[in-house]
């Protein structure tokens, strides 16, 4: 999140698997710890916004979205300590004013 935040550029690195950072960004959600699922939550939410301006994040996003989405419904369904909606619901806000059009498939 940290890296995210200070330099996104590090997301147009050729040596970087953008797919398996966001793979790990989702199975983080569904963690019991409610520390990681609130980092992972935060991650999501300086990422998605990032999707029109980095063509690699853009193109994961569009790819795997409908997993990000499904696992932030399934937190909010009651996987997830009821503490963390509101940085699921940041999630899903995100989407909605980032991914609109993807969001909307999905």
């Amino acid at each position: 999140l940290q890296a995210l935040k200070r330099k996104p550029d590090l997301f147009l690195c050729d040596n970087l698997d953008v797919k398996a950072v966001f793979q790990c960004g989702v199975l983080s959600l569904k963690f019991p710890e409610a520390p990681t699922v609130k980092a992972s939550c935060g991650f999501f939410t300086e990422l998605l916004p990032r999707c029109g301006e980095i063509a690699p994040v853009g193109q994961v996003v569009h790819e795997n979205g409908k997993v990000l989405l499904q696992a932030v419904l399934e937190g909010i369904g009651g996987q997830a300590s009821r503490s963390l909606m509101d940085h699921f619901a940041e999630i899903l806000f995100a989407l909605n004013k980032h991914c609109f059009s993807y969001l909307s498939v999905w």
